[in-house]
């Protein structure tokens, strides 16, 4: 940087760390609340750092015999990680036929399946209740995790990726006599990481963070996610708030991990798909 650009840099730190601090504050008073009793969660004015810290909020939530955090974390994580390698897969397959293969119609397909976009998800409900129910999966992980592998942002940012890439590579596999299958297993692969550890951090998050389609699919409690675990405190007739937070507050703390470890490839995934094809 050069020195003309430090007093710049340091104006726009000034004026972006308001916004930050606006954006994080209801995070922080989350954590503040999660380690306060029952009646000092609303308390006006706002105590940002409590008389006393009740770590055993946290002990509560892990331990309930009815709500057991371990049980919905465990829950969460099956389904985040079946799906998100489905996704994955079948997504970056996808996105290579339509970035490096050549067949009739692929303009249309592409833009039919963008178009899909647009269909609120809440319209395909009914058909994929009445398609579980009958096929015996109502009630059951794989009926959360199966549609999550259909995704058409993946899809997108898969072929952005894929075009940017030489075409000298695909055609000096070809001449070697590579098949499709191990120019994307052995080639593109490989050279994907920045896109696939953005779409895995975002993938996660969508599949750890979803509440309408596990309340929908998933009726034994013992079942339930990390979603439907708050949900459940916040319903419970003790009106605990402080164990809500609680639970909230280690909802994410997977996120965060997810993210702090690959924000690095996060950012530079995004960049690239952004700007390439």
């Amino acid at each position: 940087m050069n020195k003309r650009d430090i007093p710049i840099a340091a104006l726009k730190t000034i004026v972006m760390v308001p916004f930050a601090l606006l954006f994080i504050l209801p995070l922080l008073w989350m954590i503040s609340s999660s380690l306060k009793m029952p009646l000092e969660v609303f308390r006006y004015p706002i105590e940002w750092i409590p008389s006393s810290f009740r770590w055993e909020n946290y002990l509560t939530i892990f331990t309930d015999q009815a709500i057991p955090f371990t049980r919905l974390y465990y829950n969460s994580l099956f389904i985040a990680f079946f799906s998100l390698i489905g996704q994955l897969m079948f997504s970056s397959l996808a996105a290579y036929a339509f970035a490096k293969l050549n067949f009739k119609g692929k303009g249309l397909v592409f833009m039919c399946l963008l178009g899909t976009m647009m269909i609120p998800g809440e319209v395909t409900v009914i058909p994929k209740f009445i398609l579980f129910y009958t096929i015996g999966l109502y009630n059951n992980f794989w009926s959360i995790i199966i549609p999550g592998w259909y995704s058409v942002t993946a899809i997108f940012l898969f072929r952005q990726f894929y075009r940017g890439l030489p075409a000298d590579l695909f055609d000096a596999a070809l001449v070697d006599g590579a098949s499709h299958f191990r120019i994307w297993g052995r080639i593109v692969m490989p050279l994907t990481k920045p896109a696939l550890i953005s779409l895995s951090i975002l993938g996660f998050i969508g599949s750890w963070n979803d509440y309408f389609t596990p309340m929908i699919f998933l009726v034994r409690r013992s079942l339930y996610t990390v979603s439907l675990g708050i949900q459940a405190y916040l319903l419970n007739e003790a009106q605990e708030y402080n164990l809500t937070m609680a639970a909230s507050s280690a909802a994410v703390v997977p996120i965060l991990l997810f993210f702090i470890i690959g924000q690095r490839y996060f950012v530079e995934g995004i960049a690239s798909t952004g700007i390439k094809g």
